[in-house]
């Protein structure tokens, strides 16, 4: 992910100004992925794929004594999540590729927002799966809030329609329009959510739901019994 890595570098900066502005219902969707989390007291969280800790920064605002790791391969990214996260000492911070580093941790909860979506095949996203369902105490769940890929050529004319109806509405240019989009077929490689669901049920996940779903984007997870 060595090319990733150098793009998140160098996208970091206007990491957070954008996302809300090109992503579809941004805030919403990474509530409902923060409120999938089993109440607990302190629970052990990893964030995978932290970018610049906005989803960390959601979670400590619900579970303020959660022991937290945030792991990316952006080191751009980790610097930003440092010092937006500076007023707490609960969190260590990873940097490293999720797809290579060992977990060797057990955690209440695993969640990631927008990441996995960049590991380029199914049969690796399975293997992603297995290494965070071993990671998992018994009774932890798992949850991601991702893009998904359409099951059908209509949708996906949909899903752009939508997305570039949102994007114009939030005073996105039509050039930071093209290079947002221009970064998403550079970069992304989505699967079905019907994949996913798949692919959870077969490293060994339960009760595995959609908690959240708005076009293109989708929250959801299962739990290690």
């Amino acid at each position: 992910m060595s090319d990733l890595r150098e793009h998140f570098n160098q996208a970091a900066d206007e990491y957070d100004s954008l996302i809300t502005k090109t992503l579809v219902n941004y805030d919403e969707m990474t509530d409902a992925l923060i409120n999938a989390i089993p109440d607990q007291e302190s629970p052990r969280i990893l964030d995978l794929g932290c970018g610049t800790g906005n989803i960390t920064e959601k979670v400590l605002k619900r579970f303020p004594d959660a022991k937290i790791t945030c792991l990316d391969v952006s080191d751009k990214m980790i610097d930003i999540a440092k010092e937006k996260l500076s007023d707490y000492d609960n969190i260590e911070y990873v940097n490293g590729d999720f797809t290579i580093v060992d977990i060797i941790d057990k955690y209440d909860a695993i969640i990631s927002s927008l990441a996995l979506h960049h590991i380029p095949f199914d049969e690796e996203k399975k293997e992603m799966y297995q290494h965070i369902y071993d990671a998992l105490n018994v009774g932890g769940v798992f949850y991601n809030a991702d893009v998904i890929k359409p099951n059908s050529e209509y949708n996906k004319i949909l899903n752009e329609r939508m997305n570039d109806k949102y994007m114009e509405e939030h005073g996105v240019s039509n050039e930071q329009k093209t290079s947002h989009k221009q970064d998403r077929e550079n970069n992304d490689v989505p699967s079905t959510l019907v994949t996913h669901i798949k692919l959870l049920e077969e490293v060994g996940f339960k009760q595995i739901d959609v908690i959240w779903k708005y076009y293109s984007n989708a929250v959801y997870g299962g739990t290690r019994l």
